[in-house]
């Protein structure tokens, strides 16, 4: 039975909502740790997590958020080695970190400092060293300062892990900076009303968890570029009562119309952002808009065009479902 628990609460005898986890252990059988890796599509996902989560603790009366399902083996000592979830524990292990050390918590903080990645000796050892570390205030990069520390071996800088961990850290600090951390730390360890939270559903006995892992990823794939742009557009038109029906009609409706011309891959990803692409340049000519620059990714163009600060964006929206119903049928 899964649990809706925070990654602190989780911790803590009398507050955990279930078994307390005694430590979370990233088992050999993960892959590293990819959400600080660098690239236009990771730093998109990047930016866009870490906007989610500032919005949860930022503000007068935030909405608490929910992080889906974290799932995994728990061993008779209370470890948690997760077989779904690595990459949003690893962040909010770090978010802790950095909020505990600016509001002056962290030389008293327990439980959640208990995260270690099983994959690398150096990677464990690191996890180890940083809960321990606290900078300076106004520090210009934390990651310049870790990099620093006599503790900071040279060796290091070749773990994919620790370089994503630190690229992270100065994405943290980049986006929290003036963050009130005080009151961050409070909402974000709240034992009753957590401001981050997820569905924790721990394991027993399960046997092989190696074997569990290959089954449940030998069907998964990456996701597709539609798939990352379809859900980030989504949020660009969520000031529009029309983006739940965008989000039905791309995988029903206008689906069905572009089917016929799929590849020989038997997807519509690429027929789909070619045609949205077409579209959001006819509305960035009525705008009299220079239209694509290099580099310039759909992603930003469909934004400028549908987002909530164009004058004309309901105008443009509307267009947009017309140019592809009139195709329906």
């Amino acid at each position: 039975m899964s649990r809706i628990e925070s990654f602190s609460r989780m911790f803590q005898a009398g507050t955990a909502h279930g078994d307390v986890i005694s430590r979370i252990e990233i088992p050999l059988i993960q892959r590293d740790y990819a959400q600080g890796r660098r690239g236009e599509k990771v730093d998109a996902i990047r930016a866009n997590f870490l906007s989610v989560l500032h919005d949860a603790l930022a503000g007068d009366d935030p909405e608490p958020l929910g992080l889906d399902f974290v799932y995994g083996e728990r061993k008779p000592d209370g470890t948690l080695q997760p077989l779904d979830g690595q990459q949003r524990l690893t962040t909010l292990f770090l978010l802790h970190w950095y909020l505990a050390a600016r509001s002056g918590n962290l030389a008293s903080a327990t439980g959640w400092t208990s995260f270690s990645y099983e994959t690398r000796p150096s990677a464990r050892r690191f996890c180890q060293r940083l809960v321990t570390a606290e900078p300076p205030e106004n520090v210009g990069s934390p990651s310049a300062w870790i990099q620093e520390q006599p503790w900071y071996l040279f060796v290091w800088r070749y773990d994919p892990t620790i370089n994503s961990m630190l690229v992270m850290i100065d994405a943290i600090s980049e986006q929290f900076a003036s963050l009130n951390a005080d009151l961050a730390w409070e909402r974000l360890t709240n034992p009753d009303r957590p401001a981050i939270s997820f569905h924790l559903l721990p394991l027993p006995d399960m046997g092989s968890a190696e074997d569990l892992y290959v089954k449940m990823n030998s069907r998964g794939k990456p996701l597709t570029d539609f798939e990352n742009f379809k859900a980030r557009f989504e949020k660009v038109i969520s000031w529009s009562p029309r983006a739940a029906e965008f989000a039905h009609k791309t995988d029903t409706a206008w689906s069905d119309v572009l089917w016929h011309f799929r590849g020989e891959d038997d997807l519509v990803d690429d027929e789909f952002l070619r045609y949205f692409e077409f579209v959001t340049e006819v509305c960035e000519w009525s705008d009299d808009q220079p239209g694509s620059e290099a580099g310039d990714s759909i992603t930003r163009r469909a934004a400028r065009v549908f987002g909530a600060d164009n004058l004309r964006r309901e105008e443009h929206l509307d267009f947009l479902f017309t140019a592809f119903d009139v195709w329906v049928g």
